[in-house]
């Protein structure tokens, strides 16, 4: 798989969370990349640790097929639609594709509950990615545990 064949999923992901978060949203952007990636039968992984440009703030972002894809990299100044980038990247631990409904879901789910003005563009991303509306409208203190995938995690 090449960069370019990814390029078009990168893209839906950082619009998606553009439209809910404004300058920031690496957990939202990651999880639904991941998400999407997963959906089309990728070995992606959602993967939290930092960026040099920023070193002492968490940081998410995706790995598959070799590559390093981050849909909001643009908080950084830098392109989140080139392969290449300036700073180096730390990875401190990662989730499978097979989590991230769950985490795309929760994240949603916590900007519904405290930005009402982004309300709409959370309809459009749920409906966009497949995600439970209902359950991501639900209040916050109902939050569910994750479900139990088939492999067990």
């Amino acid at each position: 798989m090449r960069f370019i064949d990814l390029l078009p999923a990168v893209e839906r992901a950082h619009t998606a969370t553009r439209l809910v978060i404004q300058g920031t949203g690496c957990q939202l952007g990651a999880s639904l990349l991941t998400l999407d990636l997963g959906r089309q039968g990728l070995q992606a992984e959602y993967v939290r640790g930092s960026y040099s440009r920023l070193p002492s703030q968490e940081h998410w972002w995706v790995e598959t097929e070799g590559l390093l894809l981050d849909p909001t990299r643009d908080q950084f100044s830098e392109d989140p639609f080139a392969e290449h980038y300036a700073g180096a990247y730390e990875r401190v631990d990662a989730k499978p594709a097979s989590k991230m409904e769950y985490e795309a879901t929760m994240h949603l789910r916590l900007h519904w509950s405290s930005n009402r003005c982004a309300r709409n563009a959370i309809e459009q991303v749920a409906t966009q990615y497949r995600l439970n509306l209902p359950q991501i409208m639900e209040p916050p203190g109902l939050f569910m545990p994750a479900p139990a995938t088939p492999d067990g995690t």
